[in-house]
C-alpha cells in the first residue's frame, strides 16, 4: 500500500527520516520497552501470533504463521531498516512472554508512515491501545520526522475506527488490503498529517 496522500518532500527531508529509521533501537511505550525484533524472537513471535484473538484482525502478518515465516518476516524488516524503510519492534512482560509487536512502514519520499500490530489477549480492552496508537503517532511525527500517518482498519473493527476517530485521523474511504497469503481484506482507509 501507499499514502493516497503523496506529500511534495526535499530530498534532504527523505534522507533525514531514513537515517533517523537505520538508527532506532528502541521505543518506550505503554507496553514497556520496546526494541527492534531479532531472529530469536520468531518463536515467541510466532506463539503470540497464534492466537487468534491476537492477530486475526491484522492482515500484514506473515500468514500462514509458521517459524519459517516469522523469522523470513523479521530479517525482511532488518533490511528495510537498513534501507530507511521499515521496522519491527516488540516488547515482552514481566512473566518472560511476548506482549506487543509493531510494525512500521516508512515512504521517505512523501515524508508518510503508517504501522500497525499487535497485542497479547490478557492486555486487550484496557485501555492501553488508545494510548498506545497516540504514543506511536507522537514518535513517528517527532522523532522520525514524518509528517503523514496513514491507517487502514477491517470494516468491522469497532475499535480501532473509535480510536481514529478520536485522534483526528480523517478517514478517506476504502481500499482492498492484501495479505501475505495473497488474501483481500476490505479496508478502512485513514489519514493524519502532523500539526
Amino acid at each position: 500500500m501507499e499514502p493516497k496522500t503523496k506529500l511534495e518532500t526535499s530530498p534532504e527531508e527523505a534522507k533525514a527520516i531514513r537515517e533517523r529509521i537505520r538508527n532506532v533501537r528502541v521505543f518506550n511505550g505503554v507496553f514497556g520497552r520496546a526494541r527492534l525484533a531479532r531472529a530469536e524472537d520468531a518463536a515467541a513471535m510466532l506463539e503470540l501470533f497464534l492466537d487468534e484473538r491476537v492477530s486475526a484482525p491484522v492482515y500484514t502478518l506473515p500468514r500462514p504463521f509458521s517459524l519459517e515465516s516469522v523469522r523470513a518476516w523479521i530479517a525482511d524488516h532488518e533490511r528495510q531498516r537498513q534501507a530507511g524503510e521499515g521496522l519491527l519492534m516488540c516488547t515482552y512482560g514481566t512473566d518472560g512472554q511476548m506482549s506487543s509487536v509493531s510494525d512500521f512502514q516508512f515512504w521517505p519520499q512523501w515524508s508518510a508512515g503508517e504501522f500497525g500490530g499487535v497485542v497479547a489477549a490478557h492486555l486487550q480492552s484496557q485501555g492501553y491501545g488508545g494510548r498506545g496508537i497516540k504514543e506511536l503517532c507522537d514518535w513517528c511525527f517527532e522523532h522520525i520526522g514524518v509528517r503523514l500517518l496513514v491507517m487502514t482498519s477491517a470494516l468491522d473493527n469497532v475499535r480501532s475506527y473509535k480510536i481514529f476517530k478520536s485522534m483526528g485521523f480523517q478517514e478517506m474511504g476504502e481500499i482492498d488490503s492484501v495479505r501475505p497469503d495473497g488474501k483481500i481484506r476490505r479496508s478502512r482507509y485513514w489519514e493524519l498529517i502532523r500539526a
